[in-house]
């Protein structure tokens, strides 16, 4: 490593490449690079950098999903001595033409590969001036007017920090780092540098890696085999306070984590120490995006106050006074650590300049210094805040963005304590007669999202007729702080049923988002959330319902009406998962005795599929579902159907007045042969209402395509099957478990005996078509709903495909297919162009809600 030609993290590679080249250099899930192969990667690319006439003092801007190319790019970019700025993948495109107006890059690298800059400026140095090597990276943070402000650090000044906290963190090649923070957050350039500079591996989050809590996070980084972790401060203090009082050691290999951005609480600090068996040491890292990462690190013991540490080697503070009575002083960082100054702001930026003759950065942390080395800080000074675990923000910008519309009048941001970090609220004042009429907050909010990165849009925005005022005039700050801290809902939560799960659903979905959802399809994500902002929103689904919602789910089900049903049948006991409950009769909804449906389960055997049926079909209407026990499915098709039907009949399913049976995909054929055996005992008020079933004589499901629906749909794993199959064609069930338990979808405390059980129905269900051949009717009132594959199921295809339900019937006519052809003329079968496995999601579950009713009415 050389600062001189600023190859740090280049020659870092390449010295691993040569001593160690087939260690694992980066991990995500079973996808590995070797230092080796990330050292010829790095070669490539900057082969083709070069190409592009990239050298030294020039910016290469970076804009990567986060992965393995990310490392490549980077180590690239100083494998030919230039400056890198890192671009969060979801930035809003004109906060990334901003940066890149700005500092002007001389190449773009994105996942097309690398091109010319739209506008090259000239060096960096001719911009800045060196103050002791080449330029490292360009790091941007927040501006009062509007526009972000890119620091530039030098090379001397990273490998400082990185060779630093090497020896403070004692990391030796055997740890494995998490790369967790923000790309663009600087605290990822510690977690990727120090894993490299000494042969590490740096392990990537993988698919499997979702967590709606500290212990599915601290699961996956026993998993992974995390040693060494480093958090946002925010997301250290929400997950410290989950793991109070919890007596198991959850992460037994975790023997050191780090808290940067901001300050971390005593109780966050208890926790944390104590999820290894052995104890976890816990440091409390301090460096503004000025200066190279972190300056100064702090271990901290359960109970200790919470301060900084004394600055890292090469670096020095003072306390420069605020006033001249000496009340106050702000922290001075001196030394290499401290960047060149902002692009562009040389001669304005206050921030940077000459004290006692060093370049300095004056930081706005007001501090004092402690008997024992450290600082104690006090807040800042000036108009910035810390929010989110770290990002440090101008609410001036954030201000800016609000009064460039037309409709707003003015505009006031505060920051107000959220769970575990800083969070902000925007008030403001609109002109009416501009405004949109409905729902103005939510406007707002999807206006700040596509011009701010989402930690600088506010978790909640409120319109006031009026500012608060102080005895002087001024606007009352401390009272509008008061009011967000307390997130006032006005009418609309004093009036909301507890019981209301859309209401109050809606409630935490404002609060952690500044407000409501657009309508029933908003996705929680495209509405300015994202992992944080997950966590806060599950957190607040528990308090509110009482029900516990996995962050698994919450990305597989983000839409507003969609989640609101999840919770729903959460809350009443029905099943939300894709596999079996052990019951065969499942009451879905008990109701009148008027009109009763019964719902055959497919393939599967589980009956979750029905779900949302069980809400959309009409409310005096009774939903039953039934699963296919594998005694009786082991049998055939015959045994299964009269022992169905007995149960049916033991629970009285004659006292109805009309009794509609049904059933999606193989659940059809199931639904049929039931509907027959009903039929022969209760009459004409028994019909069969299918919803696109599968030719019995064609669709013969073989085991092996069992076992993938298996994986990847009853238990929402995302590998490939393959992976739990071994040479001779068996299955590891044990491997599934674990999978399984990754995804969210098995708790984490359940065995193996779960995942056998659900298998055994599978694989039951798989045979139970063997031989067997459709009879007639007799009589019995039948309809089949086709989807698109009319009848012929792929199972390589995928939907969802909505269907515009406009006009009087969506459906059309449809054609009987295989053996249904032999027992019901084409006019019994209607057709709905929906993708088969769309068909009961949302909005197409509606359409066949409409359908099923029509069709009962006949």
């Amino acid at each position: 490593m050389t600062s001189k030609t600023g190859a740090l993290l280049s020659a870092a590679i390449a010295a691993q490449a040569s001593d160690r080249p087939e260690r694992t250099a980066l991990s995500c899930g079973e996808h590995k690079l070797t230092y080796r192969q990330l050292n010829r990667s790095v070669d490539t690319l900057a082969t083709r950098l070069r190409a592009l006439g990239v050298a030294a003092e020039q910016v290469v801007v970076i804009d990567l999903p986060v992965g393995f190319d990310t490392v490549i790019a980077m180590a690239a970019v100083s494998r030919v001595g230039a400056a890198f700025t890192l671009l969060e993948p979801d930035l809003p495109d004109a906060r990334r033409q901003l940066i890149i107006d700005d500092c002007r890059p001389a190449a773009l690298l994105t996942e097309a590969g690398p091109t010319p800059g739209p506008r090259p400026g000239p060096p960096l140095d001719e911009r800045l001036v060196r103050r002791t090597s080449p330029a490292a990276y360009v790091g941007y943070t927040s501006g009062s007017t509007g526009v972000p402000k890119g620091a530039v650090i030098e090379w001397a000044a990273l490998e400082n920090h990185v060779r630093r906290t090497i020896d403070r963190y004692g990391l030796t090649s055997a740890d494995t780092r998490l790369l967790f923070s923000s790309i663009a957050f600087d605290l990822a350039l510690e977690q990727i540098c120090t894993t490299l500079a000494v042969g590490a591996e740096l392990a990537f989050r993988d698919e499997a890696f979702v967590y709606g809590g500290a212990e599915d996070f601290l699961h996956h980084c026993r998993r992974l085999g995390v040693t060494v972790l480093s958090l946002p401060t925010g997301v250290f203090n929400r997950f410290g306070a989950e793991l109070a009082g919890s007596a198991a050691h959850l992460a037994p290999d975790l023997r050191l984590v780090m808290a940067g951005g901001e300050a971390p609480t005593r109780a966050a600090v208890a926790s944390w120490a104590q999820v290894a068996p052995g104890g976890t040491r816990v440091v409390n890292g301090y460096g503004p995006t000025e200066t190279a990462v972190v300056v100064c690190y702090r271990d901290l013991l359960p109970g200790d106050p919470i301060a900084i540490g004394a600055p890292i080697d090469g670096v020095r503070f003072r306390l420069a006074p605020l006033d001249t009575e000496g009340n106050a002083s702000e922290l001075v960082v001196q030394g290499v650590a401290v960047g060149r100054g902002y692009l562009g702001r040389a001669s304005s930026a206050a921030a940077f300049c000459v004290l006692d003759g060093e370049w300095s950065h004056r930081t706005g942390d007001v501090a004092t210094a402690r008997p024992d080395g450290g600082y104690d800080l006090h807040g800042r000074f000036d108009a910035q805040v810390k929010v989110h675990g770290g990002f440090r923000v101008e609410l001036g910008e954030i201000v800016a963005r609000l009064l460039a519309l037309d409709f707003v009048l003015d505009a006031v941001v505060v920051p107000f304590d959220g769970a575990g970090s800083r969070l902000l609220a925007a008030f403001v004042r609109l002109d009416g007669g501009l405004a949109p009429p409905q729902d103005p907050e939510a406007a707002l909010v999807r206006h700040l999202a596509s011009v701010l990165p989402d930690y600088m849009v506010p978790s909640q925005v409120t319109v006031l007729d009026a500012f608060p005022l102080t005895s002087r005039g001024k606007v009352d700050r401390a009272a509008l702080t008061d009011r967000a801290q307390h997130r006032p809902d006005g009418a609309a939560e004093e009036d909301a049923d507890p019981a209301d799960v859309t209401a109050q659903l809606r409630l935490a979905w404002r609060q952690v988002l500044g407000s409501p959802p657009q309508d029933g399809a908003t996705s929680f994500f495209a509405a300015g959330g994202n992992s944080v902002r997950a966590i806060e929103l599950i957190s607040r689904i528990r308090t509110r319902l009482d029900v516990r919602l996995r962050a698994a789910e919450l990305y597989r089900t983000p839409g507003f009406d969609a989640l609101a049903r999840l919770l729903a049948d959460r809350r009443d006991g029905i099943p939300t998962a894709h596999h079996t409950t052990g019951t065969t009769l499942v009451p879905m909804r008990p109701a009148g005795d008027d009109r009763l449906w019964v719902f055959l389960p497919p393939l599967s055997g589980a009956v979750t599929r029905y779900a949302s049926l069980s809400r959309l079909l009409p409310a005096d209407d009774t939903v039953w579902a039934m699963e296919t026990p594998p005694e009786l499915s082991g049998k055939g098709m015959a045994a299964l159907a009269d022992g169905l039907a007995e149960v049916l009949l033991a629970h009285d399913v004659d006292r109805f007045g009309t009794i509609c049976v049904s059933g999606f995909s193989l659940g059809g054929v199931f639904g049929y042969e039931v509907a027959r055996r009903l039929y022969d005992r209760c009459g004409d008020k028994v019909r069969a209402l299918l919803l696109d079933p599968p030719d019995p004589g064609a669709h013969r499901v073989r085991v092996q395509d069992a076992f993938d629906i298996f994986v990847r749909v009853g238990w929402s794993i995302p590998v490939p099957a393959e992976q739990f199959t071994d040479e001779r064609g068996g299955f590891d069930l044990a491997a599934v478990t674990a999978a399984a338990k990754d995804a969210g979808t098995l708790a984490r405390d359940a065995g193996r005996q779960e995942i056998e059980d659900a298998w055994t129905v599978y694989e039951s269900n798989a045979r139970v078509l063997d031989g067997f051949e459709l009879s007639p009717p007799g009589g019995l009132p039948v309809r089949i709903l086709q989807g698109d594959t009319g009848g012929e199921i792929d199972y390589a295809r995928r939907g969802p495909t909505a269907v515009d339900a406009g006009g009087d019937l969506p459906w059309t006519g449809g054609r009987a297919l295989g053996q249904w052809r032999d027992i019901l003329p084409d006019d019994a079968v209607d057709r709905l162009p929906v993708d088969h496995f769309a068909l009961l999601e949302s909005p197409n579950d509606e359409l066949v809600r409409d359908w099923l009713d029509v069709r009962a009415r006949e």
